[in-house]
């Protein structure tokens, strides 16, 4: 199998219990958009381009504001649920394209390129094609330093893996500064809750485990995961994380 492959094998994976988006303007990604636009950053009308788009959390408030917004990602399951709940909000303004980053190829440009919370970007290749592709701005969400889940944390240790270490935005930020192109930086710290279902929670749980090289004892996660389990029957994960949106024009 291609490294290519089991990258979409293991997004495909978590495509079910991935978060969806949710409307309200008080939501996570309510208010990361705001904090845009509070620092310069208009969608309204523009032609976005939304690098690792996942479920279509972003990609559906960006729709709702831009002329359109062409949606990339590895895997095809997240653009299928993407796609779904964009019809289900009467969006016909989004264009999912199938690819990882590394692959991508369009002939045009867009005045905004959006990109948030994607493994994508870890090379200087990368960053160039992100700077390559925008217009106008960029718009880059990254890690400062993400915390294991409290769900995840007990089952690294059980396995004796090594929990990964994911902290992007330091290298943006050093490769914009390489570059001299001026930057707004915008700390955001907070807590992920996310609730699950029992499948898609051990789902979830399997397929990290398995992606880095640890085969699953489905009981022993089926009894873990009950420690996470609430009132209303729903398993609740919680992640910390500190982590970074850091804006820049294009001149």
């Amino acid at each position: 199998m291609t490294a290519k492959n089991s990258t979409r094998e293991f997004w495909n994976s978590r495509a079910e219990s991935f978060p969806r988006y949710e409307a309200g303007a008080d939501t996570y990604e309510g208010r990361m958009l705001q904090l845009a636009r509070d620092n310069g950053v208009d969608f309204r009308g523009k032609t976005v381009l939304d690098v690792g788009c996942g479920s279509g959390m972003y990609t559906i408030r960006l729709a709702q504001e831009a002329a359109t917004v062409t949606a990339v990602d590895i895997s095809d399951e997240m653009l299928r649920i993407l796609m779904q709940d964009a019809a289900a909000q009467g969006l016909a303004n989004i264009r999912p394209v199938l690819s990882d980053w590394e692959h991508f190829a369009l002939d045009e440009r867009f005045q905004i390129v959006f990109a948030s919370m994607t493994p994508a970007l870890s090379d200087d290749a990368a960053r160039e094609k992100l700077q390559h592709y925008a217009l106008e701005q960029v718009v880059f969400m990254g890690f400062n330093e993400r915390k294991t889940s409290d769900v995840m944390a007990g089952l690294y240790t059980h396995y004796g893996i090594t929990p990964p270490q994911f902290a992007d935005a330091p290298d943006m930020r050093a490769w914009l500064e390489g570059r001299r192109m001026p930057y707004t930086a915008l700390p955001v710290d907070g807590q992920w809750i996310v609730p699950h279902t029992r499948d898609q929670l051990l789902g979830a749980c399997a397929a990290n485990l398995r992606a880095r090289g640890a085969e699953p004892d489905m009981a022993h996660l089926a009894a873990h995961i009950e420690n996470f389990r609430n009132q209303n029957g729903e398993y609740v994960e919680r992640t910390e994380y500190s982590l970074e949106m850091l804006i820049w024009q294009i001149s």
